[in-house]
C-alpha cells in the first residue's frame, strides 16, 4: 500500500473531511493507527498550537505570570493566620489538590485530542508519559496538600519544586515555544509549574512545615530513580522520539570534552542546589527568630 500523508498545517475539521472522503472510497483502505497510512493534523483553535516562536522568553507574556506568582506568595504569607484558622481550610486544600490534578491530566487529554506540537514528526504518546520532574512534583503535591501530616512528600516537593522545578520558569520557551497566551497550553504550563510550588509554600507558611537535612537525600533519591527510568526509556523508545528529562539537550553541551559527563554534572549542580536551599531556609528562619526576639524586647 502506498504511504498516504495528510499535511499537518491544515485545520482539524479540514483533515476530518479528507478522512471521510477517503473512507467513502471503496478502493482506499484507511486505518488511523496503520504503519502504512499516517494522518497528522492539529487543532488550530484555543487547544492547538501557534507557530514556532509564538512564545518568547523574557517578554510580557513571560513576566506577567511571574509577577502574579509573586503576588500569590505574598498573599499566602500575609493571610497565613486566616488560612490556619479557617473552618473550610481542609476543604480548600482538597479543592487545590483537585485543581492541580485536573491541570496535570488536561495536558494528556489535550495530547489525545490535538497530538504533539512538533508538526515535523509523528509522535507517539509513549514519549509523553508523566516522567518529567514537574509532572511528578505536581502529582506528589496533590497528595502532599491533602495529607498535611505526610512529611516525606513535603520534603520531596520542597527541594525539587524550589530548585529543579523552578528552572522551567526561567526558560519556559523550551516547553511552550509554540503556545503563547492565545492557547490553552500556555496557561496549563504556568499552572502546572506554579501551583505545586505555591502548595509547598502554603505548607511552610500556614502549617509550619520545615525542610530537613534528610530531605536532601530523599529528594536526590527520587530524582535519581526518575532519571534512571528516563534513561532506560530514552534508549529503548528512540523510534518514538522519547526525550524524558531533556537528556537530549546534553548532546550539544559537552563538559571537559566528555559528552556523557554532562548529565552527571547537572545532577551535581541540582544536588548542590538542594544543600543551598536548605541552608538558605535555615538562615531565613534564624533571621526571622532574631527579628521577633528584638521586637518582643522593644515592646517591653
Amino acid at each position: 500500500m502506498d504511504r498516504i500523508e495528510i499535511s499537518s498545517d491544515i485545520a482539524a475539521d479540514a483533515a476530518q473531511d479528507v478522512i471521510n472522503q477517503m473512507t467513502q472510497n471503496a478502493e482506499v483502505s484507511f486505518t488511523t493507527h496503520s504503519d502504512e497510512v499516517w494522518c497528522r493534523f492539529f487543532s488550530d483553535g484555543f487547544f492547538g498550537y501557534g507557530a514556532k516562536g509564538d512564545f518568547q522568553n523574557f517578554t510580557l507574556a513571560h513576566f506577567i505570570p511571574i509577577i502574579l506568582f509573586g503576588v500569590a506568595i505574598f498573599l499566602i504569607w500575609r493571610f497565613r493566620a486566616f488560612f490556619r484558622n479557617w473552618k473550610f481550610e481542609e476543604n480548600f486544600r482538597y479543592i487545590w489538590a483537585a485543581v492541580m490534578m485536573l491541570v496535570e491530566m488536561s495536558y494528556f487529554w489535550r495530547l489525545l485530542y490535538v497530538g504533539s506540537g512538533d508538526t515535523g514528526q509523528i509522535v507517539s504518546l509513549l514519549d509523553k508519559l508523566p516522567l518529567q520532574v514537574c509532572e511528578w512534583t505536581c502529582i506528589l503535591a496533590c497528595f502532599m496538600i491533602m495529607k498535611k501530616k505526610n512529611n516525606w512528600l513535603f520534603q520531596i516537593c520542597f527541594f525539587v519544586c524550589l530548585t529543579a522545578g523552578s528552572c522551567a520558569l526561567v526558560v519556559p520557551n523550551n516547553a511552550i515555544g509554540t503556545a503563547g497566551p492565545a492557547y490553552y497550553r500556555y496557561y496549563q504550563f504556568w499552572l502546572e509549574h506554579m501551583l505545586p510550588t505555591l502548595a509547598v509554600l502554603y505548607m511552610v507558611f500556614v502549617h509550619g512545615f520545615r525542610p530537613k537535612f534528610k530531605g536532601i537525600f530523599i529528594s536526590a533519591g527520587f530524582l535519581g530513580a526518575l532519571g534512571a527510568i528516563a534513561l532506560v526509556l530514552n534508549a529503548n523508545l528512540t523510534e518514538h522520539n522519547a526525550e524524558y528529562l531533556y537528556f537530549h539537550l546534553f548532546k550539544d553541551i559537552p563538559v571537559i570534552g566528555i559528552p556523557w559527563v554532562t548529565p552527571i554534572f547537572f545532577a551535581v549542580l541540582v544536588f548542590g542546589a538542594f544543600f543551598g536551599i536548605y541552608y538558605l531556609s535555615l538562615l531565613i528562619l534564624k533571621l526571622r527568630r532574631q527579628y521577633n526576639e528584638k521586637k518582643v524586647l522593644k515592646s517591653k
